[in-house]
């Protein structure tokens, strides 16, 4: 992270930079190579560090791991006795910690080729058509040449998908009811999520404009699918 990146993020307070920290760990904890914030909190008579790995809003409690010499060291830490958090490791999440104002860069791995995006495609028509039993054409809407970012979506898109599908179809009725009122689906990406189904197209939009934050899980693109079948 530049100097001038640095002077765009706002002040947050404790219980969104832990907000934060758990967005982040979620992310990381799912990758074959985790790396994990490492944090510093300090409280008004001691202070802990380690790698951040959980934090339960109900509990109001932190957890934070470490390793030494292949001995795991584990600080539970409550959160009211916080008074501040410092934070490190974290720069490719600046987006984040930012509130949309600096943008969203993925890994050039986590980028898919054109070629690949296509294949992913119709890999998802096929399981679809093994879940619904019916051919779905999927078409991602995207009026020029995608770029890099909007590649990486349409492949977080293709996994929402398929997770919408499969909740759509473990419901008779509702699987049905999808059958009989789509036969193909178009998505796009733009700053507001949105769905419509016109003469058997379901066109599905989806809002990239805070990342994955703005994004609809599987449950609610489920409830929007099915409001207008």
């Amino acid at each position: 992270m530049d100097f001038k990146t640095m002077l765009q993020l706002p002040v947050l307070d404790n219980n969104q930079v832990l907000e934060m920290l758990l967005e982040i760990a979620a992310i990381e904890r799912d990758k074959e190579r985790p790396q994990m914030p490492q944090v510093t909190i300090s409280t008004n008579l001691d202070s802990t560090s380690g790698f951040f790995v959980n934090y339960d809003s109900d509990k109001k409690a932190i957890l934070l791991c470490d390793l030494f010499d292949g001995k795991a060291q584990f600080n539970y830490i409550s959160a009211h006795a916080i008074s501040s958090i410092s934070i490190s490791n974290i720069n490719k999440y600046a987006y984040l910690l930012s509130d949309g104002k600096i943008p969203f860069i993925p890994e050039d791995e986590e980028i898919p080729t054109i070629l690949q995006l296509k294949k992913d495609i119709k890999d998802l028509e096929l399981v679809v058509k093994s879940i619904i039993d019916k051919e779905i054409s999927i078409v991602y809407n995207d009026k020029n040449t995608p770029e890099d970012t909007g590649k990486y979506y349409a492949l977080k898109v293709l996994v929402l998908l398929k997770e919408t599908i499969s909740r759509i179809a473990s419901d008779s009725l509702a699987k049905e009811a999808f059958i009989t009122s789509v036969s193909k689906i178009e998505f796009n990406l733009a700053k507001e999520n949105k769905t419509r189904i016109v003469e058997g197209v379901l066109f599905i939009t989806i809002d990239t404009s805070k990342v994955f934050r703005s994004f609809p899980n599987a449950i609610q693109l489920q409830e929007q699918i099915e409001a207008h079948l």
